[in-house]
């Protein structure tokens, strides 16, 4: 069947797919990211062809002459990008001139792909409210309006009077103020403005500086029976008028009290008692302040009985406040159902929001179908009738005779009128077909993504797959493959070819389509984690190992009252065949009476437990208790306590007693809960419903087996780090002088976790645990696997002509150009490039220390052309090559190769002694780290170069080995490089490392443990987030140099879940990334920043 399959998709790719002309995905590059990132631009869901955003380009963001340029560009990508030199409006032209800003400041940005029209429109960046009322330290930010984007709203509770100001991106050099309240025209560095103890509604335009504050009253809930009078079903105000709320909800027979059918319920103020308003009067009323509760009839027969809920705010006089109310009954949830799913499964309607009874959808049915609509996905309650297009609906009526076709669909759950009006400019339904429904080779339905409502060829669905998958969207289930669209994960702009299949890995996905342009996302959810293979894992409660990334939160409040500093928990997973392995970081303020409860669903069946299933508990003092599992599941659990308010836990348990087996790419069901004492409890994911059921357990996807850092260990030398060669992931290899007899072995993370050996040599298989491999004094290549274990040590001989020394350094060399230190024991006079005699004299020297590595060479030159003009390599000047990892695998790497160059144009700007110049190969490993210094002598020149092992992340000690080289150009004719000489390698050795020879470091300490090892703490005080609380986007502020290069930017909520995420590369200093958090619902989030420098932040967000 799957050979058939295969074979109708590839015949697919024979066929002539429908033209498509939409643009790929549009962003902005330039100087505001040193043309090195992208800002990805908004494509509208009306119209593929228009992106916009909003971009604010700091001052910094200039080029090297003070000048902002920046360009668009399609999918991160110079095959296709757009320039003009008009401003702020033109037509952008393919590889057109690079716009130019005149200068900073925020800019709503439009961009039309097919015409190349833009335009910049100046606007204001995030807004702010900063006073009294924060201490002066803290902003409390507006929302900008999407229609007028200078208009920017809030509310806000003032606790007692307060005086305030309006600033933008949470700096002082623009604010406005004024001393008029509650409205007036705020100006640049103006008074405070006085504001009295109160609620307000705040509107702003940063245009004009027009104020205003409108008394109203705080947030808004309904409290009672239903939630146990312990939480808040928060009501949404009205957008025009901020004394009006309203809500839909949904009471079930088990919400009334015992014994009746009613449920007793209450408004109340910013979920506190200290205003809140009831009556005894239903379903209309006027509630007073500490009124009766309102007593709400409900018929028990139903499954729900769903009310449209409005409330007015009225101010009496002082703090005595009263509030219109009006119960309106609603229907429960309308769905439709039919043949088309095969009876069994609900493609839901969407509620209207002026009328809770009407209901509408679009849909297409590529076949005939009968149809019924119902309620709440339940036969109770279903309608029908033997009429279409139209037709009144009856309880239990004949099924609807649907024709295939497109329609708009409307029903009223009130009068059971029903329509379809046919709607010919919308695609048909879009589903995922792929390896996980078979390809639908045995009668699987496609799984349907749901269609906005707003927006009808734009789909979300949020779906769980068990385990890794290839999948395509398909349109109406085309069995031919012609309309379907793939690409890459996790996203970009669909292709519609067959055989470009995405390969998604198992777990929970946020999956969105677009199907006028093709663009499609899968975010992965955050109660789904990945854990990674390891080859062992130590559980001592000490969670020190490398393999550990303890970063998902445990913060959900689940149970009891956590307080204004709830303990903070993370948890990381990792697992090999025999075990899945929790670690666990706690900081409380009491430990000791602290419980972490681990839940797992060993065969994802959800649910009851079965013998396939634990929940066990750790306590402080290491007790582990099984709370429910099958007989002889016995998990091992260890607590270290740091301190008296850190601790860590770590645990195993075992798949074999679980009875199952841990598959690459497949999923387990897992959570935790931790008890702070009888306080409260906090969830990953689930609740206190896992102490009965699994059916609330995150996902666990089994992640692949990472070799990590690899050296070549014992307690003499420490750890000599192998590397990858680029065509090789799993296999090890370096060159060392073990100038010492004994054992030695592979190990993992420079730690002993994890040690391979063997008692065989020079060749091999070691195996986890083994002993140490008699490695006898020589100088070896050594190669690696860790996946075999095989290895291999081949004598390498070092050879007077490939081999320099680089000679330890008792103290600090100084970068000066006088070269007294050091001894120039080599000469580069090898003629590799040109056919002119060589008519200079290089030599030179290396040194080396614990943290640097230091490069001399002198040249003696007759004939230094000072007044050269042209490229490095042109001009008379040394040439320094390093293979930091010495894989001589031919290619300069961005993680450990480079080429130096230091000539006499960027060295002698001044005629005598300038700049000091080095110029870094560009697609080399980034050097920053450095000093360096040109001298010019009577008979030549001299240079001298300070590099930072950090640069390479090399780790120094007594004869390790990186490849290496050292060259001289020489301008005599004053028309370019006449030759060029070497001290070993060939004239490729600047593009090809497997030329260069060893350079191998002599004298010192077999290792030193440098920087570049020490793990990087939370640089929290480098961020700021604005607004905070935010009714739309965040702006996510970096403040200095923490964070540069390529940054991410998480959005997590309380459950663990990614909601939201983004990603710029960022240059300079103070830079500022939107994220878009509009589509969020009220709560709280931490905002998590990661740069590439292991640089983290994390950060509270509040979304209201």
């Amino acid at each position: 069947m799957k050979k058939s399959l295969f074979l109708t998709l590839f015949m697919a790719l024979m066929l002539s797919f429908s033209a498509w002309s939409q643009c790929g995905q549009v962003s902005l590059i330039g100087t505001i990211n040193g043309w090195a990132g992208d800002h990805m631009m908004t494509r509208d869901l009306t119209d593929p062809t228009v992106f916009t955003t909003y971009l604010t380009i700091n001052v910094g963001d200039t080029s090297a002459t003070g000048i902002i340029e920046l360009k668009f560009r399609e999918n991160k990508d110079w095959a296709v990008n757009w320039g003009s030199a008009e401003w702020p409006t033109g037509t952008g032209v393919l590889n057109g001139a690079n716009i130019v800003v005149p200068e900073a400041g925020t800019y709503f940005v439009t961009f039309n792909c097919t015409s190349g029209a833009y335009s910049f429109v100046e606007t204001c960046g995030a807004i702010s409210l900063i006073g009294s009322f924060n201490g002066w330290a803290d902003d409390y930010y507006l929302t900008r309006d999407e229609e007028s984007m200078n208009d920017w709203t809030a509310t806000i509770t003032f606790a007692e009077n307060a005086e305030v100001k309006f600033r933008e991106n949470a700096g002082w050099s623009v604010n406005w103020g004024s001393a008029d309240f509650p409205t007036g025209t705020a100006v640049q560095d103006g008074a405070n403005i006085p504001v009295p103890a109160g609620n307000y509604k705040v509107m702003f335009n940063c245009a004009t500086g027009d104020y205003t504050f409108v008394s109203t009253v705080g947030n808004v809930s309904m409290i009672g029976e239903f939630n146990g009078w312990s939480a808040d079903h928060w009501m949404d105000r009205n957008a025009t008028d901020p004394d009006k709320f309203t809500t839909i909800i949904s009471f079930e027979k088990e919400d009334a009290g015992a014994g009746n059918a009613i449920v007793e319920a209450k408004f109340r103020e910013n979920a506190g008692w200290a205003v809140n308003w009831g009556a005894a009067d239903f379903p209309t009323g006027v509630a007073t302040n500490n009124g009766a509760n309102i007593l709400i009839p409900i018929d028990t027969l139903q499954l729900t009985n769903d009310f449209l809920v409005e409330f007015e705010y009225v101010q009496v006089s002082g703090t005595v406040s009263e509030a219109n109310y009006k119960f309106t009954p609603a229907s429960g949830v309308i769905s439709m159902i039919g043949a088309f799913n095969g009876w069994n499964g609900d493609f839901p309607m969407n509620r209207d929001a002026q009328n809770p009874n009407l209901w509408t959808a679009t849909r297409s049915w590529y076949a005939d179908s009968e149809v019924k609509f119902r309620e709440n996905a339940d036969w109770t309650v279903n309608w029908g009738d033997a009429t279409f297009p139209t037709g009144t609906g009856t309880p239990n009526g004949a099924n609807i005779p649907l024709v295939a076709g497109t329609y708009d669909i409307t029903f009223n759950a009130a009068t059971a009128e029903y329509s379809f009006v046919e709607n010919n400019n919308v695609v048909g339904e879009i589903g995922l077909v792929g390896d996980f429904n078979n390809w639908g080779a045995n009668g699987e339905l496609d799984v349907n993504l749901i269609r906005d409502p707003k927006h009808p060829n734009y789909f979300t669905l949020t779906y769980n797959f068990g385990s890794s998958t290839g999948i395509l969207f398909r349109e109406n289930m085309d069995a031919l493959y012609e309309n379907v669209w793939g690409g890459t994960f996790p996203g970009g702009t669909g292709v519609q070819d067959a055989a470009q299949i995405i390969q998604v890995p198992g777990g929970l996905y946020n999956i969105t389509f677009d199907a006028n342009s093709g663009d499609f996302y899968f975010q992965q959810l955050g109660n789904s984690v990945t854990a990674p293979k390891v080859f062992a894992m130590t559980v001592n409660g000490i969670t020190n190992e490398t393999d550990w990334v303890i970063n998902q939160p445990v913060s959900k409040v689940v149970d009891g009252t956590a307080g204004e500093t709830p303990a903070e928990v993370q948890f990381g997973l990792t697992y090999n065949d025999e075990y899945l392995y929790v670690g666990i970081n706690v900081t409380s303020a009491t430990p000791a009476d602290d419980v972490v409860e681990i839940f797992v669903d060993g065969n994802k069946s959800g649910g009851d437990y079965d013998d396939s299933d634990i929940h066990f508990t750790i306590a402080n003092d290491g007790t582990v208790t099984v709370v429910t599992g099958a007989d002889g599941v016995t998990p091992i659990g260890d607590v270290n306590n740091s301190s008296a308010t850190t601790y860590s836990v770590e645990a195993s348990i075992s798949w074999d007693e679980l009875g199952v087996t841990a598959e690459e790419g497949t999923q387990k069901g897992f959570d935790i809960i931790f008890a702070d004492g009888t306080a409260y409890k906090l969830a990953w994911n689930g609740g206190t419903a896992n102490y009965e059921s699994l059916s609330l357990l995150g996902d666990v996807l089994l992640g692949q087996l990472s070799c990590g850092c690899i050296s070549l260990y014992n307690s003499t030398i420490g750890d000599v780090i192998l590397r990858n060669p680029v065509d090789a992931p799993t296999t090890y290899v370096g060159t060392y002088n073990l100038d010492v007899a004994g054992g030695v072995a592979f190990r993992k993370d420079r730690q002993s976790t994890v040690t391979w050996g063997d008692d065989q040599f020079p060749t091999g298989t070691a195996t986890v645990g083994g002993p140490m491999i008699p490695a006898t004094v020589d100088r070896w290549r050594v190669t690696f696997d860790c996946l075999t274990g095989s290895y291999n040590f081949v004598q390498t001989p070092a050879a007077a002509a490939s081999t320099a020394y680089a000679r330890f350094a008792d103290a600090p060399v100084t970068i000066d150009g006088n070269l007294g230190e050091y001894n120039l024991e080599y000469v580069s006079d090898l003629v590799v490039v040109g056919s002119v005699a060589n008519n200079n004299t290089v030599t030179w020297g290396v040194k080396w220390d614990k943290d640097n590595l230091y490069i001399a060479a002198k040249v003696v030159d007759a004939n230094v052309d000072l007044a050269a003009t042209g490229n490095p390599w042109d001009n008379d000047a040394i040439e320094i090559y390093i293979d930091g990892d010495n894989s001589k695998d031919g290619a300069y790497t961005g993680d450990f190769d480079t080429q130096l160059i230091m000539d006499v144009v960027s060295n002698n700007a001044d005629g005598v002694n300038g700049t000091d110049a080095l110029w870094i190969k560009a697609d080399g490993v980034p050097v920053t780290n450095f000093n360096s210094k040109w001298l010019t002598t009577d008979d030549g020149y001299t240079i001298e170069v300070r590099l930072g092992w950090d640069n390479f992340d090399f780790a120094p000690g007594k004869g390790r080995i990186m490849g290496f080289s050292l060259g001289n150009n020489d301008n005599d004719s004053g028309t370019g490089r006449d030759y060029q000489t070497v001290w070993y390698g060939t004239g490729s050795n600047w593009s090809n490392t497997a030329d260069l020879g060893d350079l191998q470091l002599d004298g010192g300490a077999y290792e030193y443990y440098v920087s570049i090892f020490e793990n990087n703490i939370l640089n929290n005080a480098s961020v700021q987030l604005y607004p905070n609380p935010t009714q739309g986007n965040v702006y996510v502020k970096t403040l200095g140099n923490e964070f540069t290069g390529n940054v991410t930017v998480n959005v997590v909520d309380i459950t663990g879940k990614v909601v939201a995420s983004t990603f710029e590369n960022l240059t300079g200093s103070d830079n500022i990334i939107e994220v878009n958090t509009s589509n969020l619902t009220d709560g709280i989030y931490l905002v998590n920043v990661l740069g590439t420098n292991g640089h983290q932040a994390v950060k509270k967000l509040i979304i209201q």
